[in-house]
């Protein structure tokens, strides 16, 4: 989705090189940020680190459609702010998804468990790439709020999870 955040950008009448300085801080910081948040949580609950991420990342992309249709995604501070909610988001996903795989498994089963996942996380990161690049055909908005209801689905995905962690 950031690519396609910067296509909106470009759309409003900002250049690539206008809001990377902003995009660059607020990635870093959001990386920052998330590994203390997202580890806290996913210490009492990843299933529930994804849940909020999925709904981070579904909030986000809304903003972006949002701020689109109102004419906002050329202002300075738009689309940084965006992404660092993306980000945070994105981050969550991966914390909550290593630590619901580690928490599940026993000894025996994790490197298999690993395995499994990470290989169905890059067929589905392709599929989602081929989805992007179909529904792109239909403009930046529509694929980012495309990418919105997929985030929610996700997060709904999520929350049907065990909980995995010892209280």
């Amino acid at each position: 989705a950031p690519p396609y955040l910067v296509i909106l950008a470009s759309e409003a009448g900002q250049t690539a090189f206008e809001s990377l300085g902003g995009l660059l801080l607020a990635s870093s910081v959001a990386a920052l940020v998330s590994g203390y948040m997202w580890g806290r949580l996913s210490d009492r609950s990843s299933r529930r680190v994804l849940v909020y991420s999925g709904i981070t990342a579904a909030a986000a992309l809304s903003a972006a459609v949002l701020a689109s249709w109102a004419g906002l995604m050329g202002a300075f501070i738009t689309v940084p702010f965006i992404l660092f909610a993306l980000m945070l988001s994105y981050n969550g996903v991966r914390q909550g998804r290593s630590t619901h795989l580690v928490d599940m498994a026993d000894e025996d089963t994790r490197a298999k468990y690993t395995a499994v996942s990470n290989t169905l996380i890059g067929i589905i990161l392709l599929g989602s790439g081929l989805f992007g690049a179909i529904a792109s055909g239909f403009g930046a908005v529509w694929t980012i709020a495309l990418f919105a209801l997929m985030s929610l689905a996700g997060a709904a995905a999520a929350y049907r999870l065990q909980e995995v962690q010892d209280d």
